[in-house]
């Protein structure tokens, strides 16, 4: 095996512009691959964590489209952690409300939302949201989307004045001010905290939901973890998840981790071809030289394990450069585009497991390329090639 690797070695460079066409090539073929396996997977990645990473993805509600409210929380959210605690990353209980809020001579509509809120158990990310003041810690307080603010001209600390359902005119307190994200939220939630929220609108011990936030690598199996805790919740509660509500956006995703695979399946096949021709005008170069050779005596084994290490050689080297450029590519892609607001325009992240897949596919590829190569090695007659050369 020493021997073999010597001469491949040795036929390699005795051919140094034809080595470097073909490793450049490969390192060209697997760093595309690499660029755009890391730009769609941050991509898909950014896509979840922007439209469902910061809301609840799973959610338990009543049946009863008439009464919409359900107790025992606490036994509940007990079950459900007993169940699938590990999976489950944070649990909240909520209650919705309609209300009304005074702005200037007219009132609007809004939607209080209270909250069993801590740090950990944050699943709309309101610390990072809130961009003045905080979440309400005592009674009478509310935290407020800055389209409320604009409309009515709020500041932290300043009173607002709503009604209730039931006709009740109530002053609070604005405790803080947040940006969802999203205008119809910023126009329209006021949040506070779930045990005021149940004596402001006398639904003490009720909620209207129960949110919960999964792990990451569990966001794409959160309607078998639904099924699972259906089994442990109350016959009068139902579960929905985010994948029966985002059909749309489940498409997207799928679309887009098809056409990365049919790219990078496209991109090996094309290196693949590329090794295998030009190695097996290799063989017909270098004819005299294995003619010698197996009329010295080596195998016909030996002499395609010649090209099947050239392939293995050539593959390395070019996995090792294309690795480096594609993630040298990805990272000034990253630098260079801008949103409007001057982020990057996706997440920078670097999959690992994705790169050394790549790259071992790569090589593999090459490999399997230089088989052509030495299959037709096997069939040069020592003699004849001596003789017609």
């Amino acid at each position: 095996m020493k021997t073999n690797f010597k001469i491949a070695y040795r036929f390699l460079k005795s051919n140094k512009g034809q080595t470097i066409l073909i490793t450049l090539g490969i390192a060209i073929g697997i760093s595309v691959q690499i660029f755009l396996g890391l730009l769609i997977k941050n991509l898909n990645e950014d896509l979840v964590n922007n439209t469902i990473g910061n809301t609840s993805q799973i959610t338990i509600i009543a049946r009863d489209k008439k009464d919409k409210l359900f107790e025992n929380y606490d036994s509940i959210a007990k079950s459900i952690k007993v169940a699938d605690g590990d999976k489950i990353k944070q649990l909240m209980g909520v209650l919705d409300s309609p209300a009304l809020i005074q702005v200037g001579e007219s009132k609007e509509s809004i939607i209080v939302r209270g909250m069993d809120y801590s740090e950990n158990q944050d699943i709309y990310d309101l610390k990072n949201k809130i961009i003045s003041g905080s979440f309400p810690i005592s009674e009478n307080e509310i935290l407020i989307g800055k389209g409320l603010k604009t409309d009515s001209n709020l500041q932290v600390g300043d009173t607002i004045k709503i009604s209730t359902p039931d006709k009740r005119d109530l002053e609070l307190k604005v405790s803080g001010i947040a940006d969802f994200k999203v205008k119809e939220l910023n126009n329209s939630w006021a949040v506070t905290s779930l045990s005021f929220a149940q004596k402001l609108f006398k639904e003490e011990g009720s909620l209207s939901s129960i949110e919960m936030k999964v792990a990451k690598g569990d966001i794409f199996t959160t309607d078998e973890l639904s099924k699972t805790l259906s089994g442990v919740i109350p016959s009068t509660l139902k579960i929905e998840n985010w994948k029966e509500n985002n059909e749309a956006l489940l498409n997207a995703l799928s679309g887009q981790q098809s056409s990365s695979l049919t790219i990078q399946v496209f991109i090996i096949i094309s290196v693949t071809m590329g090794i295998s021709s030009v190695l097996a005008i290799s063989v017909m170069q270098k004819s005299k030289q294995i003619g010698i050779l197996k009329a010295m005596g080596i195998k016909n084994s030996s002499a395609a394990t010649i090209f099947l290490i050239q392939g293995l050689i050539l593959g390395i080297i070019g996995a090792i450069f294309g690795t480096g450029l594609g993630i040298g590519l990805f990272k000034i892609f990253n630098i260079l585009v801008k949103t409007s607001e001057g982020k990057p325009l996706i997440s920078g992240n670097i999959y690992i497991d994705f790169i050394a897949i790549s790259a071992a596919l790569s090589i593999t590829a090459s490999v399997v390329a230089a088989g052509a190569a030495a299959r037709k090695s096997l069939k040069l007659n020592p003699m004849e090639v001596i003789r017609n050369n």
